[in-house]
């Protein structure tokens, strides 16, 4: 479902005379702070046990993680494009996806079938893609059928 067909959801409109402290639980005229409150809220469950909880947790896998993320959202052609205008368009692109909170797109380079000697565009994307995950604004990226020579497009996943 495309983001601008999503239902908004309405405010829920509260009579004049419901009491609002009822209504959350609050006790009228005991203004707690942040800090008291995470207080007693820790004081209701034991510290040790917390603990125990957390570091018994591993942190997820790789590919735990890209488990979750959808198939490719948007796609970007660059057949036909020449090296340094590929490099401004993938960066460009991976910003634009990532301000608009798209999690996977496809970049297809093509395989260099229609060009004499190597392909152009697959080593120069897979470079700007390294040199991205390296600076931590990409998760991972994967080309289509495993190896760059035998793929024509590459499944980047954004943070």
């Amino acid at each position: 479902m495309a983001r601008s067909q999503r239902k908004k959801k309405k405010p829920i409109r509260v009579e004049p005379e419901v009491d609002l402290y009822d209504l959350f639980g609050a006790k009228v005229g005991a203004e707690m702070t942040f800090t008291a409150e995470v207080d007693a809220r820790l004081a209701a469950t034991d510290l040790h046990q917390v603990l125990a909880e957390k570091k018994g947790r591993k942190p997820p896998t790789l590919r735990e993680k890209l488990r979750t993320y959808p198939p490719p959202q948007e796609e970007l052609d660059l057949h036909g494009t020449t090296g340094p205008k590929a490099e401004t368009r993938v960066a460009g692109f991976l910003n634009a996806a990532a301000a608009l909170h798209i999690r996977t797109v496809r970049i297809i380079t093509g395989k260099g079938l229609h060009t004499e000697g190597p392909a152009v565009l697959p080593p120069i994307v897979e470079a700007t893609l390294a040199d991205l995950k390296q600076s931590s604004r990409i998760l991972h990226y994967a080309w289509d059928k495993k190896h760059r020579e035998r793929s024509g497009a590459v499944v980047v996943y954004l943070k």
